[in-house]
């Protein structure tokens, strides 16, 4: 799979004192971004998946967003949604 490497958005959750992060990237010829949680950086461990997708820098994909143009409003909704369905928040 290859991605746009000029399109990313940094998406997040801060509330409730939780400090979490994850990064969405543009597919490129899709209009379809992934997003990716470095599940290490906050002591968790990932579910395995089949098909994982992961990178070193950004964390194993989570979802994804069939979008053309992502904006951080809905990135991190999304994003909050799949933290509270995995019981993470």
């Amino acid at each position: 799979m290859l991605y746009d490497d000029t399109r990313h958005l940094h998406v997040g959750y801060y509330e409730n004192g939780y400090d979490l992060e994850a990064v969405a990237l543009k597919r490129q010829s899709e209009d379809q971004w992934d997003i990716f949680f470095p599940f290490e950086q906050y002591g968790l461990k990932p579910a395995a998946q089949e098909n994982e997708v992961s990178f070193e820098e950004f964390g194993t994909r989570i979802f994804s967003i069939p979008i053309k143009d992502l904006d951080y409003q809905l990135g991190s909704k999304k994003f909050e949604e799949w933290l509270s369905a995995h019981r993470i928040i």
